[in-house]
């Protein structure tokens, strides 16, 4: 067979001949310019596609802007790279047109917009209010919705359609001082929400420096709970000026800060014992200038707090008698923080001292005591509280001492005696014998009504006393000054019955021990041989006589007064009340106790003894609980 060889080049003649046969009705004759697709879509973030362009001469390509094609021109056939970058607009289109000679060819080019976008979300306006502005291109609708606060902002529109939209933002010119600080505009728009910050700021000088004070640089021995002082900055431009503390106990690694507008502060916890610190002061306006302090060195020792278990004296007896007379402070619910010179155990203790020293025969006698305190900490604040009361919702503490408060319709209250005793002995002269005439206050860090006191035959006594805002001095005087120490009976009566017999004999037993136990009430009315019948005739004591009812019962025991302390918390103690209190100093002083001369001291007498006899008692009153009697 003969095989005919046939040029390549001829063939490629014949085929653009044939093409420009195919064109020579709408086209240049003999001109062929294809392409090889009519559109190109390309998503929001862009890409690159390709587009063949096939031509029988030279041919050129445009394209809009945002269409970057490469190469752009050429001759017979090549692959152009048609790119499109991330579209923050709205939808766009364009055409990519391709020429070769006078016969063009047209790729439609089209890119989707965004959902929705703004240029610019933090807006910071000069005080001249010079205005600032943003394009918003949405699909939705879209608003604007500004705080009353930020009244000074004009905008223009607040609300727009689908589209792309300029907002202006016009803020009023500032004409004083008043800082406009960062607020935030809502931006809503379809299902969703964006944020816009404005803020309009002034021409600003900072503040000087502080200067500190103390601790001094380089001071030694600072209380762990030391106040930091430091001299007032003065803001050049009449501005206020806050603070913020700074301390380090690692060398400025990190720090504890407090932030404050006077110039002497405490931090909210106790520094280390015996630690290296340093400290500084930034001072602030409230247009963001700052200015910091030099930095001050100083160590700590081990004052300004109170440890478990360490001891304070409150108060020295002055009397002159062989022996002080011992109060003791310790508290349950109050935790390590709470025990700082002046903190909050100290506070409760203060209120308590004035209070049990306010009644008389205390507040005459008042020479003759040496209060002290001992430091208990406890994990938590508060106390357990088994049912719901009235200020507190039923709860569970660790406390120090356990107490617990029944709640509900009751205001007993139990706690761990013993382990409040091995407290006690811890404050110095305080032995198992000094106890028996010693009253241990349990001050409880919640604020409720209630309060118990555990009474021993032998003269113990723990006075268990919340820190109710309207009963704390009340109920130190009832369980305190009247149940533990005084050693006193309730006057209360309940029920329309007659003392058991097994109470009047407690009472007859306990006597056995001490004649003065229960000093304000008698087991019969016969004048010649009930315990306060030296009253009975004595001029100033005309309010002494018999009363029937007290220790919860209206019959078969007697009071001596128609009101007192131990009845509805009043503060007055009756007069034999007032001897067994002062008949116990004395003994526990190592004094003699002398009736005349007890009489001539007794400032409340006649005259003062009928203030403290109402008709009746409240009805809105709620008593104590009773006290717990303990033998051993």
């Amino acid at each position: 067979m003969k095989k005919w060889i046939v040029p390549f080049s001829r063939i490629v003649s014949c085929i653009v001949a044939l093409a420009a046969v195919a064109c020579s009705n709408s086209d240049e004759p003999g001109t062929v310019l294809e392409v090889s697709q009519s559109e190109m879509n390309f998503t929001t973030a862009g890409g690159t596609r390709s587009l063949t362009v096939t031509a029988s001469e030279a041919w050129s390509l445009s394209a809009p802007e945002w269409v970057e094609c490469t190469p752009h021109e050429g001759d017979a056939l090549a692959q152009v790279s048609v790119k499109v970058g991330e579209n923050t607009a709205a939808e766009r289109e364009g055409e990519i047109v391709v020429t070769s000679g006078t016969v063009t060819r047209s790729v439609a080019v089209k890119q989707d917009g965004v959902d929705f976008r703004i240029d610019r979300v933090e807006f910071a306006f000069d005080a001249d209010g010079t205005p600032l502005e943003a394009t918003i291109v949405s699909k939705y609708a879209w608003r604007i919705e500004r705080p009353a606060s930020v009244g000074w902002l004009t905008i223009t529109p607040m609300e727009g359609e689908a589209g792309t939209t300029t907002v202006h933002f016009t803020p009023a010119p500032i004409t004083d001082r008043t800082p406009r600080p960062k607020e935030l505009l809502m931006l809503y728009y379809g299902s969703t929400f964006t944020m816009i910050a404005v803020g309009q700021s002034l021409p600003n000088t900072p503040p000087a420096a502080p200067q500190l004070v103390s601790p001094a640089d380089e001071e030694s021995d600072v209380a762990i709970n030391a106040s930091f002082m430091w001299k007032a900055s003065v803001d050049p431009d009449g501005d206020a000026v806050t603070y913020r503390l700074m301390v380090s106990e690692n060398g400025g690694t990190t720090w504890a800060t407090v932030s404050t507008a006077q110039t002497s502060v405490k931090l909210p916890n106790f520094m280390s014992r015996s630690t290296d610190c340093v400290w500084k002061v930034e001072a602030s306006d409230p247009f963001g200038g700052k200015s910091e302090s030099a930095l001050y060195s100083f160590r700590t020792g081990d004052g300004g707090a109170y440890a478990d278990g360490q001891t304070a004296t409150w108060q020295m007896e002055s009397a002159g008698a062989p022996m002080p007379v011992h109060l003791v402070f310790t508290g349950d619910g109050f935790i390590a923080e709470d025990y700082t010179e002046g903190g909050a155990f100290d506070q409760a203790v203060e209120t308590a001292i004035n209070a049990f020293f306010s009644v008389e025969p205390y507040k005459s006698y008042r020479s003759y005591f040496r209060v002290s305190t001992v430091a208990a900490h406890s994990e938590e604040r508060g106390a357990t509280v088994e049912k719901a009361m009235t200020g507190c919702p039923v709860q569970k503490r660790n406390t120090v001492f356990s107490c617990v408060l029944e709640g509900g319709n009751s205001t007993g209250i139990t706690c761990n005696a013993e382990k409040v005793f091995t407290y006690a002995k811890k404050v110095q002269g305080v032995t198992e014998e000094v106890l028996k005439n010693t009253t241990v206050f349990v001050i409880i860090n919640l604020d409720v009504y209630a309060g118990t006191c555990i009474m021993y035959n032998n003269g113990k006594s723990v006075s268990m006393c919340p820190t109710g805002r309207k009963s704390f001095g009340e109920v130190v005087s009832h369980e305190g000054g009247g149940h533990g120490f005084g050693r006193l009976l309730d006057e209360y009566r309940y029920y329309n019955e007659t003392l058991p017999a097994s109470e009047s004999s407690q009472i007859t037993a306990w006597r056995g021990l001490d004649p003065y136990y229960g000093y304000n009430v008698s087991l019969t009315n016969d004048p010649n041989k009930a315990h306060w019948s030296h009253y009975l005739s004595r001029a100033g004591y005309e309010a002494v006589g018999f009363y029937e009812g007290a220790c919860l019962y209206e019959r078969g025991i007697w009071r001596p007064e128609y009101n007192s302390c131990m009845n509805n918390n009043i503060p007055y103690y009756n007069a034999p009340s007032r001897e067994a209190i002062v008949r116990r100093i004395c003994r526990a002083s190592g004094t003699a106790f002398d009736l005349e001369k007890f009489v001539q001291n007794d400032h409340v007498r006649s005259a003062s003894a009928p203030m403290y006899a109402p008709a009746s008692t409240p009805s809105m009153f709620v008593p104590f609980a009773p006290p717990i009697l303990v033998e051993e």
